[in-house]
């Protein structure tokens, strides 16, 4: 199976291309640059790149791979727009994958098997988005969530905590302070979209219309209070 995978919702554009997946011939070739703006304009090139040195047409691949959210508001309409795109051009299946997800499936976390890795990332107002994984099937626990600096403790399910992302010293001082046990690898974590591509060949298609997962609503809002009536859409 030929998979193209892509994460738009973070200060970076995360690609990658698994070529024949699921046989000993399997290649998955990733590419991660950081960028707070420009995801829209780079993202189609950047996918060119590694479809070429993959040795594959778009027409070569099976299925796509995408993160929903959390992240930024504008980064993540990207990725789902450009997956549906190619959805609706292709008539390919969308398999989703939250962004903390993507960056849990990560070979560069080592856990141990009794931890919980908790992926936190900055979602400022004094606010994370964050979400436990089981160390050893890197599955989810619960859904994504936003949680409060206040609250960080909570992320704690009794078990040893790996925290990770640009919270993960913030969560392993209030999980430890808490009378837990945590520690914390910190800084900028990517997506690996790498090793999305590999768990996507395994993973149901979505089955309805693929949506941002937003865990509060977005900063504009309408203006209210002019005097000129409002158009219907």
């Amino acid at each position: 199976m030929n998979v193209l995978a892509f994460d738009t919702c973070f200060p970076a554009l995360s690609v990658a291309v698994g070529r024949e997946i699921g046989t000993l011939a399997a290649r998955v070739l990733n590419a991660t640059e950081p960028m707070t703006t420009g995801h829209a304009e780079r993202l189609m090139p950047l996918i060119g790149e590694l479809l070429g040195e993959a040795g594959l047409a778009i027409t070569g691949i099976d299925r796509i791979a995408v993160t929903i959210g959390p992240g930024s508001f504008t980064g993540t309409r990207i990725g789902i727009a450009a997956a549906r795109a190619l959805k609706l051009a292709r008539d390919l299946p969308i398999v989703t994958f939250t962004s903390l997800e993507a960056i849990a499936l990560s070979p560069s976390l080592a856990p141990e098997t009794n931890e919980d890795i908790v992926v936190a990332m900055d979602a400022h107002r004094g606010e994370v988005y964050a979400q436990i994984f089981d160390a050893t099937t890197r599955a989810a626990t619960a859904p994504p969530r936003i949680v409060a600096m206040t609250d960080l403790a909570s992320l704690s399910r009794g078990q040893p905590v790996l925290a990770v992302g640009t919270a993960a010293e913030a969560v392993a001082a209030a999980v430890s302070g808490a009378g837990g046990k945590a520690h914390a690898k910190s800084g900028m974590i990517f997506p690996d979209m790498g090793a999305v591509a590999l768990s996507a060949a395994a993973r149901a298609p979505a089955t309805g219309a693929v949506e941002p997962l937003y865990l509060r609503p977005p900063d504009a809002k309408p203006q209210d209070g002019k005097s000129l009536t409002r158009a219907s859409a």
